[in-house]
């Protein structure tokens, strides 16, 4: 389960607590379930906000492969910052080119727990990746999958509905 913004005891907070508390729950969806990320840091696509950071390889449509570092990112943003060398500018990746961006396993980390339904994605390139996913099947612009290989390091993938010609269940 996800972290909690709730406390367990009735405390008196500070205005600045009392403030942040209001934009975060403003942010909250009705359902606490779509709030609560099984990974630390991430998110389901009803909040493409992924906190923190994280080693990523992005996939443009245009068959592009690139790695380095997202930080604090809305995978939904017009640009996505990749940096790929500390002590340089990141590149900024217009989202529209973004295929898919797979989030790796942090040093020691263990695979995340598969949850969801069972699928196989095929991309508008022919290509295809199988996994679980709780949120496919959302109007939102992207998905969370987490892969059915489980001796891949990609902890997460979150794949971009736009790209995707097909999801098959099963």
């Amino acid at each position: 389960t996800g972290p909690t913004l709730r406390s367990p005891a009735p405390v008196a907070p500070s205005a600045p607590a009392m403030a942040a508390a209001v934009a975060i729950n403003h942010l909250r969806p009705a359902d606490d379930s779509l709030f609560e990320a099984p990974v630390a840091g991430f998110a389901s696509a009803a909040n493409s906000f992924v906190e923190g950071e994280h080693r990523v390889i992005i996939h443009t449509v245009e068959g592009q492969v690139k790695r380095g570092t997202i930080r604090d990112a809305d995978l939904l943003e017009d640009t996505i910052s990749l940096e790929q060398q500390s002590g340089f500018a990141p590149e900024r990746i217009p989202g529209k080119r973004v295929k898919a961006i797979f989030f790796m396993l942090a040093a020691g980390a263990r695979q995340p727990q598969a949850e969801g339904s069972k699928i196989r994605v095929t991309f508008n390139d022919g290509r295809q990746v199988a996994g679980f996913s709780q949120d496919f099947k959302g109007p939102t612009p992207g998905f969370f999958v987490i892969p059915a290989d489980t001796r891949t390091n990609t902890a997460r993938i979150f794949i971009y509905r736009a790209s995707v010609q097909a999801v098959a269940e099963g």
